[in-house]
């Protein structure tokens, strides 16, 4: 019997039941995260190859990882409990999320993660940054807007404290380091002519108009009041209100 079970265990039908299965698109949350669900599909579906040439399924497993099942891990999806939903305004929610052991996330400024949510069946990834300090202990907070028809805003908008969610993660290469560049010698060659330091006022902006050749067009983004200034200082400077935009 025994003899007869390892036989049909080897099967091609038997095979073919263990093939990964490729991802929707609505799995990808076109953040190009690295790995990426699709990558994570080819390793698997490449180690289910070798298993199958070999016949020897301990294969697909891979390497065991060493990870707490509680620590955030880029490949694997880990469970955190809602500890509190706070709804800001009409479709925008902040939700805190329990960290185990009052451990600290380990994320870093700019970097994000994946949330998995399943709705109609359907499995839907999206990227949160989360707003809570990155020393911040046993915790984490998420801040998100919710859409008509969106589909993880459904997901999210049936959220209630003790409910349990799903990220993997982190994500993102760019770590912000403050005051990290302080020469204009350490940018591309292609910049360090166009580029100034120090703090942006009145005197720089007017350096910054009266270098150019043409009448410039200056694109202004930041909170209200630095707006203000800035457009404050751009007429004092010499141009018009039509030749900037606030956004």
């Amino acid at each position: 019997m025994m003899g007869e079970r390892e036989e049909d265990d080897d099967t091609e039908e038997a095979w073919l039941q263990l093939r990964p299965m490729e991802p929707l698109p609505s799995q990808c949350c076109g953040s190009g995260c690295s790995p990426c669900v699709f990558d994570l599909y080819h390793r698997d579906l490449a180690r289910w190859e070798a298993a199958r040439a070999s016949k020897d399924r301990s294969l697909l497993r891979g390497p065991e990882s060493q990870s707490c099942p509680s620590k955030l891990n880029p490949e694997t999806f880990v469970a955190f409990c809602i500890s509190a939903v706070d709804r800001l305004t009409k479709d925008t929610y902040r939700v805190r999320f329990a960290v185990p052991g009052n451990s600290q996330l380990g994320l870093q400024p700019g970097q994000h993660l994946i949330l998995r949510g399943i709705v109609d069946d359907l499995e839907i990834q999206r990227a949160y940054t989360p707003i809570s300090p990155a020393n911040a202990e046993g915790y984490f907070e998420v801040l998100i807007k919710c859409y008509q028809m969106g589909l993880m805003s459904r997901y999210v908008e049936s959220w209630r404290a003790g409910d349990t969610a799903f990220w993997r993660g982190p994500f993102g290469d760019f770590f912000y380091k403050p005051n990290q560049e302080s020469s204009s010698e350490q940018l591309p060659w292609s910049y360090q002519e166009k580029t100034r330091f120090g703090r942006l006022g009145q005197d720089l902006i007017k350096e910054l108009v009266s270098c150019c050749r043409r009448k410039p067009f200056a694109l202004v983004c930041g909170s209200a009041e630095f707006n203000k200034d800035i457009a404050r200082c751009l007429l004092c400077a010499g141009l018009t209100e039509d030749s900037y935009f606030l956004f």
